[in-house]
């Protein structure tokens, strides 16, 4: 009928579920504009449980702060099952004491019992202990995500969450005196890029890691001794000279992404099989080669190995090599590999993206000649 108010008719459950898909911004002034005719619509978004702000104007105004302020002081739902905090016109700086910058201070006070997910995006501490007394007030914490940018001011980051399960952390940040300090011993799941790891405790849960290292080289292989536990890995390297000594017993996915740059001298491909030895049941090889095409002739160094490693005689069953050049060294390889795993069920070879046609068809007649100790494997070649 003309006139009549069929919102105000659904049951307060239903309201409930609507005004959570939208910002509470949205949801308090609907509401406050309905309160004119009904008390009821007054009450019911204080019982949403789900508040998120989000402020990209370019004005820097409090505004979104009282809302903010206002709105947790009037809400009453007896759980709050997400928080969303997105301000985007604040100038962050590097001294936390500059007026426009958003500073994020913790009380030693509060804790948060039942918090399972927290996203840490660029944010600005007031101090070096405020994110350490922040995760310290959340002991039933599972999923943690951290990002790093120019104007972050915490010196050594330390996350020590026994409840932790998984932990994706980046810091794109150049200087390299801002190292992470990870103390979690439950991880399942890991996602790290970082310029180098400093200190990381050892985890025996680890399942699943995801590794970039934008350092030119790691000092050592030491850092992969905290990752022996995973049965899937993906490094992200600019050399493969780190992958050696390690024995990974439970690996059984392993991705290799090489990124050589214009400044580097050569990239070795011998440290690979040390690692397909210390892999024993290894079942899916990827290689992705990221190569500048200024530094497409790197030296690349190959030479045969004197023993086959165990996993290509009984395990690896998938091979793929992503941005193949087609250089001697990475045929002497490719056939290496193909000539030795006998339970091989697939093998794809792409060449480099930025070859031409002819390039790309002589890459693969040459592969297709290759021989393969799994007659019965599927190549493909592009």
């Amino acid at each position: 009928m003309p006139g009549e108010d069929r919102i105000s008719a659904l049951h307060d459950d239903l309201l409930l579920k609507i005004l959570s898909q939208v910002p509470t911004k949205d949801a308090v002034t609907t509401m406050v504009f309905r309160h004119c005719s009904s008390k009821r619509w007054g009450l019911v978004w204080t019982m949403v449980p789900k508040l998120e702000y989000t402020d990209r104007s370019k004005e820097g105004e409090n505004s979104i702060w009282r809302l903010i302020d206002k709105s947790f002081q009037l809400h009453k739902a007896p759980v709050l099952e997400i928080l969303r905090i997105q301000i985007d016109h604040y100038q962050f700086s590097n001294d936390a004491d500059i007026g426009n910058a958003l500073v994020v201070d913790v009380p030693s006070l509060p804790c948060l019992p039942l918090l399972d997910t927290l996203a840490l995006l660029g944010v600005v501490f007031k101090d070096e202990s405020s994110h350490v007394r922040l995760l310290s007030n959340c002991p039933a914490l599972s999923y943690l995500c951290v990002h790093r940018n120019m104007s972050d001011n915490v010196t050594r980051f330390i996350v020590k969450v026994p409840s932790l399960k998984s932990f994706t952390y980046s810091q794109r940040i150049r200087a390299s005196a801002r190292p992470l300090v990870l103390d979690s011993p439950g991880l399942q799941r890991l996602s790290l890029s970082d310029r180098d790891l400093d200190s990381i405790h050892y985890m025996p849960h680890l399942d699943w890691a995801d590794v970039s290292l934008f350092a030119p080289y790691p000092k050592d292989d030491k850092f992969l001794r905290f990752f022996s536990s995973v049965k899937v890995l993906r490094l992200s390297l600019r050399n493969a000279a780190c992958c050696s000594a390690i024995k990974f017993p439970r690996l059984m996915k392993f991705t290799l992404h090489l990124g050589c740059l214009d400044d580097d001298l050569e990239c070795s491909l011998e440290p690979l099989m040390l690692f397909l030895h210390n892999s024993p049941i290894l079942k899916v090889l990827r290689i992705d080669y990221d190569v500048a095409l200024g530094c497409k002739d790197l030296p690349l160094s190959w030479n045969q190995q004197s023993s086959v490693p165990g996993c290509l005689l009984s395990h690896l069953e998938i091979f793929v090599w992503e941005g193949f050049g087609g250089r001697r060294q990475e045929r002497e390889c490719v056939a290496y590999i193909l000539a030795n795993s006998k339970c091989l069920k697939t093998a794809r070879i792409s060449p480099i993206c930025y070859y031409n046609f002819e390039e790309k068809e002589k890459i693969a007649e040459d592969i297709k000649s290759m021989y393969r100790v799994s007659a019965s494997s599927q190549l493909i070649t592009h």
